[in-house]
């Protein structure tokens, strides 16, 4: 029965997170910036999931986690441990520690998608209309490898993961990605330049002239004050969001196309926004 163990861990992983979805979609109901998003976007956001997952689980099946593994015994480097959670306190610490780097080179692979041909694949997700938290993993499947490279591979390098420490870490990190992309009326106020949130975030998704190119950090605005890409959300401000060119690609033979399209066609920069 073990060819049933892929399928079924498969099977799983989709149903946990249509339920973490489901959650989230009635959290956005209580003050949802829009209130009628149309079903058939949120239908085509959950049928790319499935592939987005189908297409990491084989590229998890290869071994990705090999190279980090090699390259941490190859170089010797002194890694820094997660500790396991039985001593709370030390733990937050490191875990604090942990999002801050992490959100450090995830602020510079994003801008680096944004001012590069890396944008070519990173457009599908911005060409979300329909901002929500099946938005979240409206990302084309060369994500996954573009992280381990930009993201995984010098997290790798600088930290030795305790199985459960990292499990806990994972999931965290997947909750606030999914919180910071909702469809939520929600402003944070003087909190704002401390933590990110679905507001912060939507400014980044937005097609306006003033937001385009802010706002790049997914948990800590620090990064993007001090990199001079910040932009404080007003009040009551919750723009529409999709591309300038108003491409949606809500279609999944052109979204697995698309960055191929693009880096073979003529253009030398980013086609934007």
């Amino acid at each position: 029965m073990e060819w049933l163990s892929a399928p079924l861990s498969f099977a799983k992983y989709v149903l946990t997170a249509f339920i973490m979805y489901g959650c989230f979609i009635l959290i956005e109901r209580l003050r949802p910036v829009e209130p009628h998003q149309p079903l058939s976007h949120l239908w085509f956001n959950l049928r790319w999931y499935v592939v987005y997952t189908l297409v990491s689980f084989a590229l998890q099946a290869i071994g990705i986690g090999i190279v980090i593994n090699l390259m941490q015994n190859w170089l010797g480097l002194p890694l820094i441990n997660l500790p396991v959670p039985d001593t709370p306190w030390l733990y937050g610490l490191m875990a604090l520690f942990y999002f801050l780097v992490t959100d450090f080179f995830y602020y510079w692979f994003h801008r680096w998608q944004h001012t590069t041909r890396l944008w070519e694949q990173h457009k599908f997700h911005h060409s979300e209309m329909s901002l929500n938290v099946t938005s979240t993993r409206r990302v084309h499947w060369l994500e996954d490898p573009l992280l381990l490279l930009f993201l995984g591979l010098p997290m790798g390098l600088l930290f030795q993961f305790n199985g459960l420490a990292l499990g806990i870490l994972t999931f965290i990190e997947i909750l606030w990605l999914q919180f910071i992309h909702l469809n939520l009326r929600l402003n944070l106020g003087w909190l704002s330049p401390v933590i990110t949130g679905p507001q912060y975030h939507r400014l980044h998704h937005s097609f306006q002239t003033e937001h385009l190119d802010k706002n790049f950090a997914a948990f800590f605005p620090l990064w993007d004050i001090l990199f001079g890409t910040y932009y404080h959300p007003r009040r009551d401000e919750f723009p529409p969001t999709g591309l300038t060119t108003g491409e949606t690609y809500n279609n999944l033979w052109e979204a697995n196309l698309l960055p191929f399209r693009g880096w073979l066609g003529s253009q030398s920069v980013p086609e934007h926004k």
